[in-house]
C-alpha cells in the first residue's frame, strides 16, 4: 500500500512543467493535524483490507521539508498506530517512510532526522547546472541548482533515487546529463517527460538518438556489474523479459495506492491530487467516516479502468508495456481522461520500446542483464 500525503501547497520553486502548477495555483494551503492523522489511519485500514504485507507513506507537495515538524508527527503516528493494530497486519509487514523533495532546504539537521528514520529520499535532479536550471527555477527566477550542488555527496550517501523530468528543451545532451548524475555517485535514475502537447517528430527524433545512447549505457553498466537502475530503458525490458503488464507491475493506481490532498480530497494516484473544488477523480475525505472512499461512483469507474482494454490500442502488441495504455496518471494529465490516448505519449512509448527491444537482442540470455 502507497500512502501519498500532500503536507503542504507551498513551494520555494516554480518548475516549468510542475504537473500541479494549476491544481494548486494558491500555493497556500496546508494539510491539519486532523487529515494527517486520518490519512495515516484510512491507509492502514486499507492495508489490512488488502492483505499487503507493506506500507509506504510518502511526504511530498508542494515542497514537504517546508513542513518538517509534519513529517516527525507523521511518521510518530503511523509508527503507533501500527503497534496498536500489529495483530491485524501481516507477519511480514513492513512501514517504510519516503520523502519526495527538491534538495534546496536540506540542512545537517534534516538530513540525521531522515537517517534516523531510514526515510528514503526521491531528489528532483535535471543534471548539471546549466541542464538543472533550464526548468527548475526559483519564485524569483533564478536557477536553483546552486541550493543543491553543495548538498549532492550527502544526497548520494543516504541512496537517494534521483527524479529527472524531460523536456523539449533538455533533449539535446540528455544521456550527457544522465552520465553526469551517474557520476556524482547515484545509482537510481527514473526519467519523466513533460508531455505538453508540442513535442514534434523533429524532438522525438532528437529524443530517440539520447534515449539509444542511454541504452547502450545502461547494457555497458550491467556488463560490468554495476546495479545501476535507469527507469527509462530498464521497465520497458523488464516488462518484456518477465512477461508483466505495467498497469499490473508498475502502476498502482487505487489498487495499491492512494493519494492525499491537504484539503483531506482523497484521489486514486498522485497526479490527481488537487485542493480545487472541481476536482476530478475524487474518492472522498478522510474526514468523512460515513463514506467508504473505496465504494462509491469514482471507485467503480477505476475499477472499471483497470480491467479497461483501450479500443485505440486494440491489435497493438506493446500495448501492455505502454503508458497511454496502461498508466492511468499519464493518461488524465495528458487528455483530461484517465481512458484517453495521447498521441505523443504513444509515438514516445513505440519508439522507447523499439530502442530497448534493439538493446534486449545485444544480449543473449537473462543472466546478463538482472
Amino acid at each position: 500500500m502507497n500512502l501519498l500525503l500532500s503536507l503542504t501547497e507551498r513551494c520555494n520553486l516554480r518548475c516549468s512543467y510542475c504537473y500541479y502548477k494549476e491544481s494548486q495555483s494558491d500555493r497556500v494551503l496546508e494539510m491539519s493535524d486532523e487529515i494527517l492523522e486520518a490519512s495515516i489511519a484510512l491507509a492502514i485500514d486499507r492495508t489490512i483490507e488488502l492483505k499487503q504485507n507493506l506500507l509506504n507513506i510518502t511526504f511530498f507537495g508542494g515542497e514537504p521539508l517546508l513542513r518538517m515538524p509534519a513529517i516527525k508527527k507523521a511518521v510518530k503516528l503511523a509508527k503507533s498506530m501500527v503497534k496498536s493494530r500489529r495483530e491485524e497486519l501481516a507477519k511480514d509487514f513492513t512501514l517504510n517512510f519516503f520523502v519526495n523533495t527538491n534538495g534546496t532546504l536540506a540542512n545537517d539537521e534534516i538530513f540525521a532526522y531522515l537517517k534516523k528514520e531510514k526515510i528514503k529520499i526521491y531528489l528532483s535532479l535535471d543534471g548539471p547546472e546549466r541542464k538543472h536550471n533550464i526548468s527548475r527555477v526559483k519564485i524569483d527566477g533564478r536557477g536553483s541548482f546552486g541550493d543543491i550542488a553543495p548538498n549532492i555527496p550527502k544526497f548520494v550517501e543516504t541512496g537517494a533515487m534521483v527524479l529527472t523530468v524531460v523536456t523539449r528543451k533538455h533533449v539535446r545532451g540528455l544521456s550527457r546529463s544522465v552520465k553526469w548524475i551517474l557520476d556524482q555517485g547515484f545509482n537510481s535514475i527514473a526519467l519523466g517527460v513533460d508531455f505538453d502537447g508540442q513535442w514534434t517528430e523533429s524532438d522525438l527524433a532528437g529524443l530517440s538518438l539520447e534515449y539509444q545512447k542511454m541504452a547502450l549505457m545502461w547494457l555497458k553498466f550491467r556488463k560490468q556489474g554495476k546495479d545501476i537502475y535507469l527507469g527509462a530503458i530498464q521497465d520497458k525490458i523488464s516488462y518484456r523479459l518477465l512477461g508483466e503488464r505495467q498497469r499490473d507491475n508498475g502502476c498502482s493506481i487505487f489498487k495499491g495506492a492512494i493519494g492525499v490532498a491537504a484539503n483531506g480530497n482523497v484521489f486514486p494516484c498522485s497526479r490527481f491530487i488537487t485542493s480545487k473544488k472541481d476536482a476530478k477523480y475524487v474518492l472522498g475525505n478522510v474526514l468523512d467516516k460515513k463514506k467508504n472512499v473505496f465504494a462509491g461512483a469514482v471507485a467503480k469507474d477505476i475499477c472499471r479502468f483497470l480491467k479497461y482494454e483501450k479500443p485505440e490500442c486494440k491489435g497493438c502488441s506493446i500495448r501492455y508495456r505502454c503508458s497511454a495504455h496502461e498508466c492511468g496518471c499519464i493518461s488524465y494529465y495528458t487528455t483530461g481522461s484517465i481512458y484517453g490516448v495521447s498521441p505523443e505519449v504513444c509515438a514516445h512509448e513505440r519508439m522507447l520500446v523499439s530502442i530497448c527491444d534493439e538493446a534486449l537482442a545485444k544480449r543473449q540470455s537473462l543472466g546478463e542483464l538482472f
